[in-house]
């Protein structure tokens, strides 16, 4: 005999389960990534556009620091692929660098790169790129992607924020911790938003011609 405490335990796993389906996300409109051979690809294409991106470097006027292009690849990812996808893409790329393949920023790599000042922020794209996946594929998407990826990269800081609070790297120096670690960056995450929020726009728009 079926019962309604069966059927409420059930309808939760459903969703829950649903939240990391790939059955809505972006990617799937102009390719199927539940392929072996199409999944690879995508999680190596990640990969790539995420070392390249982890090596360019820009600064705001009167910002002695430098803002990378590599939130705005988490962001993109989190908004194009669906949640099993991206955690797949994120965690690949996370180990390859950890085993050593230089593709972190300023080309670098290895264990100790990992456990260094950047370890949380890296921590942190692992937590923003699922949250804004699992955001933009139970609704947040198309013109409330942005608050997905705004929502996204909040997860960016919190493991970053903690991680150097806990370990002593000088940096940054006592006191000083949301005034050199965060608010330097807010700028360029504004316009990395915006840069990744009209992308995936424009990829939906494009999607519909396709249908």
């Amino acid at each position: 005999m079926v019962t309604a405490k069966k059927i409420k335990s059930d309808s939760k796993k459903i969703s829950i389960k649903s939240l990391f389906s790939n059955e809505n996300a972006l990617i799937d409109k102009f390719i199927n990534s539940n392929t072996l051979f199409n999944t690879i690809s995508l999680i190596g294409l990640f990969v790539v556009f995420q070392y390249l991106f982890s090596q360019i470097k820009f600064f705001i006027p009167d910002n002695p620091v430098p803002v990378t292009m590599q939130t705005f690849g988490i962001l993109l990812v989190g908004g194009l692929y669906g949640p099993r996808l991206t955690m797949l893409s994120i965690f690949s790329y996370i180990i390859i660098g950890i085993i050593g393949v230089p593709v972190f920023q300023g080309h670098s790599g290895g264990i100790d790169y990992f456990f260094g000042v950047t370890g949380g922020y890296l921590l942190g794209f692992i937590f923003a790129s699922v949250v804004i996946s699992v955001l933009s594929n139970t609704g947040l998407k198309k013109g409330l992607s942005i608050w997905a990826m705004i929502i996204g990269n909040i997860f960016i800081y919190i493991p970053a924020l903690i991680w150097l609070s806990i370990y002593d790297f000088g940096w940054p120096e006592n006191g000083k911790l949301f005034s050199q670690a965060v608010y330097p960056f807010l700028i360029g995450d504004f316009i990395k938003l915006i840069l990744a929020s009209l992308s995936i726009n424009i990829l939906w728009k494009l999607s519909k011609k396709n249908n």
